[in-house]
């Protein structure tokens, strides 16, 4: 199955970036499903969105990668021994947030059991087969690359919808 995937592999060291930027993590467990998050209504920015977890770099973060860890295991509550990032997406704008968003695309090895409630409202676990079939994948049409996917009544949509079809190579 992550043989399918399209993805750039990550080479080591990790690359340095010092430009200002957010990373998610694109957590894939079992080589099966893909999770998301329902982020808080608290958070300033994409509020109640289905999304990865990720946000802006920090001082301490070297490379996106450390950025996308650092906010997985901040947002899941995980060690990041459980994490293993293996490839990288090209980067996305958002309309709300005004710098560079990096995919990285990581395996973690155990289900998150709880989150952080002041970061994230729910959890979704979704098969990567059902987000690969062309079917279940509405085009809105607002904008270009409008295409929402339904997850448990929640919209998923925007900027991770359009990291998650890249990923998938699901083209029209």
């Amino acid at each position: 199955m992550i043989q399918d995937l399209n993805y750039q592999r990550i080479s080591k060291p990790h690359e340095k970036n010092n430009d200002d930027y957010a990373s998610v993590s694109i957590l894939i467990h079992d080589e099966k499903e893909i999770i998301f998050i329902k982020r808080s209504e608290d958070l300033p920015t994409h509020k109640g969105h289905i999304a990865f977890p990720g946000g802006k770099k920090e001082v301490e973060d070297e490379s996106i990668v450390d950025t996308a860890v650092r906010e997985a295991c901040e947002e899941l509550l995980i060690d990041s021994k459980t994490i293993t990032p293996i490839g990288i997406l090209k980067s996305i704008d958002t309309v709300e947030y005004k710098f560079e968003v990096y995919p990285v695309v990581c395996l973690i090895s155990d289900k998150p059991s709880s989150f952080n409630k002041s970061e994230v409202q729910d959890l979704y676990y979704v098969p990567i087969e059902e987000l690969k079939k062309e079917k279940n994948w509405v085009f809105r049409g607002h904008y270009d690359s409008d295409w929402v996917f339904d997850i448990d009544g929640e919209v998923l949509w925007g900027a991770t919808a359009k990291m998650v079809r890249n990923l998938l190579n699901i083209t029209h």
